[in-house]
């Protein structure tokens, strides 16, 4: 059991590391393209968490068991470790980029709080649907294999828009316009799946899949949007997505908590209604086209 949990840990830590510095990666490396490439990148992640829920089952009956299927993963890590150490620059101190803008410089702009916010209440969505989604669902009146089946396809879909997202962000002057599409799609599948007839389960499946990897997308999307630098890219990461996931886990604990005093899917409707609406708001916020920069005189500021 301690060895569970020291693993556990081990993970989470690694994942939480390397999640918080792929947006300054990707800033320094392709600066002109770091829209399209975190765009590229959330798919992936799209599809390696939609892999190692359908993959994880059969590897742990073809492999005799829970903890060789689980282990079995850590091979992909040993992949992209040497990926890493023969396809990646490294580069040396001398080009690394300058300093200014301190995390308290950080914490005292406004356009931070926005960012990380938004990315928060859109997780939150994402939390709720892979936590949640399959039970409201059963509660509804479909059965498990059909629940389970369902929010499947709508993680799948989500590769979708994933990649397509920061496309379409790119055709305005700002992201509001297509933080707000995005956001609607998530609150229309809602609707649809927990308050609609039947025949609205597939195509709201569809809606809520293609809103939700679009709002993930263009939330990372935004941390490499919002800084000059991939130093404060970097520095940005960190606050949004160690912030922002703090606060979305919020959503699936108290959708939890609302389930065991047997809440009504109306009023669990409502408030997940209430959650995009709120994304809503700090989109129109965060979407704005300002930028953090570090002045002359090494102060950050909002541009």
């Amino acid at each position: 059991m301690a060895a569970l949990f020291a693993g556990t840990l081990m993970v989470g830590a690694a994942i939480g590391v390397a999640g918080t510095l792929l947006p300054a990666l990707v800033k320094r490396e392709l600066p002109v393209g770091a829209d399209l490439m975190t765009g590229v990148y959330t798919m992936a992640l799209c599809l390696g968490g939609a892999l190692g829920a359908g993959l994880s089952i059969p590897l742990a009956d073809a492999l005799g068991g829970w903890s060789a299927g689980l282990a079995s993963w850590a091979l992909l890590a040993l992949l992209a470790l040497v990926a890493w150490r023969v396809l990646m620059p490294h580069h040396d101190d001398a080009l690394t980029v300058p300093g200014g803008g301190s995390t308290r410089e950080l914490l005292s702009q406004p356009l931070a709080w926005q960012v990380m916010v938004l990315m928060g209440s859109q997780s939150s969505l994402a939390y709720i649907v892979f936590g949640w989604l399959p039970t409201l669902l059963v509660a509804r009146g479909y059965s498990e294999s059909e629940a389970g089946w369902m929010m499947g396809a709508s993680v799948m879909v989500q590769l979708v828009s994933a990649l397509s997202a920061p496309w379409l962000a790119r055709l305005g002057s700002d992201q509001r316009p297509a933080l707000l599409i995005m956001l609607g799609l998530v609150g229309m599948g809602f609707w649809l799946l927990l308050q609609a007839p039947d025949v609205w389960r597939w195509p709201s499946v569809v809606l809520l899949g293609l809103g939700q990897g679009g709002c993930f997308s263009l939330a990372l999307t935004l941390i490499v949007l919002r800084t000059a630098t991939s130093r404060l890219a970097g520095q940005l990461s960190g606050l949004v997505q160690g912030g922002g996931y703090t606060l979305a886990a919020m959503g699936p604990l108290a959708i939890g908590v609302m389930l065991q005093f047997e809440v009504g899917l109306s009023l669990l409707t409502l408030v997940l209604l209430g959650i995009v609406a709120t994304s809503m708001g700090f989109a129109l916020l965060a979407g704005r086209n300002r930028r953090l920069e570090v002045d002359d005189a090494g102060r950050l500021v909002t541009r």
